[in-house]
């Protein structure tokens, strides 16, 4: 029997390369995240140090506040849009596992199928030449009792 080969190994190759991409993906995407969060950490930080000054002019501690809070404003709008990346980035990354998963399970059956038709195949061989060699046993046996016979007539007379 031929040896195993799996019919969608390319397949296979292209999912696992999908789900390489996915994964590379979704880490980019977490970076991002991390990143965005700490703008946004960050823009607080600022936000609450300038309303918290004092000793400025009202209107220079006001245009300050408002750049402030809409830079906040901006950078929590960054964040979750950050985050909706690596939710769908995780989504990817679940259908493109899930697909390589099918496929690999699938190999596996496949894989112990043909094993098992191997050693069904191995069996049936042996089987043919145990019943080969017994029947060329049996034959050599029955021409050895017919010599044997021969010699014990040829004896009698």
């Amino acid at each position: 029997m031929k040896r195993y080969q799996f019919n969608l190994e390319t397949v296979l190759r292209a999912r696992r390369a999908q789900e390489s991409v996915a994964r590379a993906d979704l880490q980019r995407a977490n970076l991002l995240a991390a990143a965005a969060e700490v703008a946004s950490q960050n823009s607080r930080e600022h936000y609450e140090e300038v309303v918290g000054s004092v000793g400025t002019p009202f209107m220079q501690h006001q245009e300050r506040s408002e750049l402030a809070a809409k830079a906040l404003l901006g950078s929590e709008d960054s964040t979750t849009e950050a985050k909706a990346v690596v939710e769908k980035a995780l989504r990817d990354y679940v259908a493109a596992a899930q697909a390589v998963s099918v496929l690999d399970h699938l190999d596996e059956r496949r894989r112990e199928e043909h094993a098992i038709a191997v050693a069904h195949q191995d069996a049936t061989l042996l089987d043919e030449l145990a019943m080969a060699r017994h029947n060329r046993t049996r034959a050599q046996a029955k021409r050895g009792a017919e010599e044997k016979r021969a010699e014990e007539k040829r004896g009698w007379q």
